[in-house]
């Protein structure tokens, strides 16, 4: 029986990050009946408002903004907001935060700090995209196992599908770098990967890298926290313990795989990075 089969990759250049994150805080459908004034009340944290029958009106930083159905205005932490809500309006309003790698004092912020409240709706029609926040509601009901893990995920899907609406000049200098950043970050760990079962000075790395060897270990304690000798190295033994516990293979059969002097070498290195041995389960 012929089988007709589509397959998709995963882009060449990753935008899904690897260190800022959006995380879930909470979320309320809104609908209208009759007329009210939100007062003015300034944001700690980010705020999401999907149109889903409008107009909706609202005053953001002293600038006066009307949105139709389907768009979405991003509030950024220190805005200035007031809404003027209109019988039979509805949205969607959700709360969330971003944090960054761990060690990191904050993540960059989204939007460039002198960004007009305009700047700040997202472009194209999120209608669709309400599944997600209907989805995000659906998980807090039921409450079930993992729950906060599925509402963060379904929070990051929806979050890089509004930055890729937001105009690219909208966002701040360091958010735009990021998919720069996380495609260097995977350039440098397919590079390392290829090495696994070696032990190459990190002027090689470098070489193969085209930048000096000063710049790999910036980068690489940039992107993972680690110098470029001590994360080949972690790589290694993540390597291992999956080839141990889930392929069935020995100590000296991964220890000469991975570039180890002797099994005995490999165990020390193991023991110190995991707190066990390499045969422990």
């Amino acid at each position: 029986m012929p089988v007709h089969k589509e397959r998709f990759r995963r882009p060449s250049q990753v935008e899904a990050v690897g260190r800022t994150r959006p995380v879930f805080d909470d979320f309320h459908f809104l609908r209208m009946e009759g007329d009210y004034e939100y007062p003015r009340h300034r944001h700690t944290n980010y705020e999401a408002i999907l149109i889903e029958q409008g107009p909706y009106y609202c005053e953001l930083n002293d600038g006066e903004l009307t949105l139709v159905d389907g768009q979405v205005l991003v509030v950024k932490p220190g805005d200035w907001h007031s809404d003027h809500l209109r019988d039979g309006q509805r949205h969607y309003v959700l709360h969330f935060r971003l944090v960054g790698a761990p060690g990191e004092s904050q993540p960059p912020p989204l939007f460039r700090h002198d960004i007009s409240p305009a700047g700040q709706i997202c472009r194209g029609d999120y209608s669709r995209e309400a599944w997600f926040l209907r989805e995000l509601k659906n998980e807090a009901e039921a409450g079930q196992s993992y729950a906060a893990a599925v509402q963060d995920g379904l929070l990051s899907a929806l979050f890089w599908r509004l930055v890729r609406g937001l105009e690219p000049d909208a966002l701040s200098p360091a958010f735009r770098r990021i998919p720069a950043d996380e495609s260097r970050r995977e350039e440098i760990a397919q590079v390392l990967v290829r090495h696994l079962d070696k032990n190459p000075g990190v002027a090689t790395l470098a070489r193969e890298l085209k930048v000096s060897p000063r710049q790999l270990n910036n980068q690489c304690v940039e992107f993972f926290g680690l110098p470029p000798a001590r994360l080949l190295l972690k790589m290694k033994i993540e390597r291992a313990e999956d080839w141990l516990r889930y392929h069935g293979m020995r100590v000296k059969e991964v220890s000469e795989k991975l570039g180890f002097a002797n099994p005995y070498h490999f165990s020390t290195v193991f023991r110190r990075l995991r707190g066990r041995p390499p045969t422990a389960k």
